[in-house]
């Protein structure tokens, strides 16, 4: 099930990331932030640390960080939606239900990328993507990529030549030497 952004928002509103953590690791406080040893690591000093105004905590010892509900993740074994349930419960909000509009709509999303995905490669081995590749070999090989054609990874390709028009071109006092002391005439430098 997909939950709604303003869903999840509401819950990190509701439920502290001290809090979440409070139940497992034995925290004080110290600033702005709580302090306590890593539940990830058997340790004498404490590096873990949870910081409730930017919503997040961090264990140096583990390099580990997260949410509210990576914690729960990380430290009872359980999926996502499951860490969702459990802090929803925590502040006092129903699930919500899944709808059939909104079925309808997540599999229309998987066909149009399962269209994508067979479009991105009959391009690379399809009649199209052989030819194009022959046309654009020379520029760099860059059609001959497995990846160059997919929706999912674009890639920047071959750079582009610099072009001079005449104008751009000329400098003042006829010399042809290059560098950014000279001045040029109009209002564009060379690429």
């Amino acid at each position: 099930m997909k939950f709604p952004p303003s869903f999840l928002d509401e819950i990190r509103a509701r439920v502290s990331v001290s809090e979440v953590v409070r139940k497992k690791v034995k925290l004080r406080k110290q600033g702005r932030e709580w302090v306590g040893l890593s539940p990830f690591n058997a340790e004498k000093s404490p590096s873990f640390f949870v910081n409730d105004q930017k919503g997040f905590f961090h264990d140096f010892s583990s390099g580990k960080h997260g949410d509210g509900f990576t914690f729960l993740m990380e430290t009872e074994g359980i999926s996502f939606p499951e860490a969702v349930e459990r802090l929803a419960g925590v502040a006092g909000l129903p699930m919500p239900v899944e709808t059939g509009e909104q079925r309808e709509s997540d599999r229309k999303r998987a066909s149009l990328t399962q269209v994508m995905d067979w479009a991105a490669e009959q391009a690379t081995q399809g009649r199209a993507g052989r030819g194009r590749a022959r046309l654009s070999r020379p520029a760099g090989d860059f059609a001959s990529r497995p990846d160059a054609f997919s929706h999912r990874l674009r890639p920047a390709g071959p750079p582009r030549p610099a072009r001079r028009s005449c104008r751009q071109g000329r400098r003042r006092g006829g010399d042809d030497r290059g560098g950014a002391a000279h001045q040029w005439r109009g209002h564009r430098r060379p690429l």
